[in-house]
């Protein structure tokens, strides 16, 4: 993993979080935006802004109040209820809902790569499916008003680490 400290340090604590899920509630997380996509093709000096998390949707929607006590109960304090987000130490964290993949990409969680660092398991998506979703978000009017430079910045990234790789093959 090519990382600058601030992403492993929001690496770390994905995978803190993602180990108490692990145990207590027997989900295995996907680890989704920017820190996913960097810890899969490196980082090339730039910081992920959060730590997101795709989870089944019961615990966004019917288990909320106990999910997010349970969050809480490892020191994040909820910042924002309409987004799922969540801060301890600087560190952002948000939950999604993983059905997103399915319903938006058309990929599913069963696509993804299984993955298992310090005995934490979690789902993470491959290049090849991080392009596909960035492209996809591009079209999305709201968000390319706040991170379009960012999005493209990150299509670059991955179709540069794509191209390398076949080349190297």
């Amino acid at each position: 993993m090519n990382l600058t400290e601030s992403n492993k340090h929001k690496f770390e604590t994905f995978l803190e979080v993602a180990g108490n899920l692990n145990k207590s509630f027997n989900v295995v997380p996907i680890l989704f935006g920017s820190l996913g996509l960097y810890k899969l093709i490196g980082d090339s000096g730039k910081n992920a802004n959060d730590i997101d998390f795709l989870i089944p949707k019961e615990f966004i929607n019917e288990r909320w109040e106990e999910f997010s006590n349970f969050i809480k109960s490892f020191g994040f304090r909820l910042e924002n209820e309409k987004e799922h987000e969540f801060s301890r130490d600087g560190h952002v964290i948000a939950f999604g809902d993983e059905m997103d993949l399915v319903d938006d990409l058309g990929l599913k969680t069963e696509e993804l790569l299984d993955s298992e660092i310090k005995g934490v398991k979690f789902k993470e998506l491959t290049p090849e499916q991080y392009l596909l979703c960035y492209q996809l978000m591009l079209r999305d009017n709201y968000r390319q008003e706040k991170r379009g430079d960012a999005d493209k910045e990150k299509i670059k990234l991955i179709e540069d680490y794509l191209a390398n790789k076949k080349l190297s093959e």
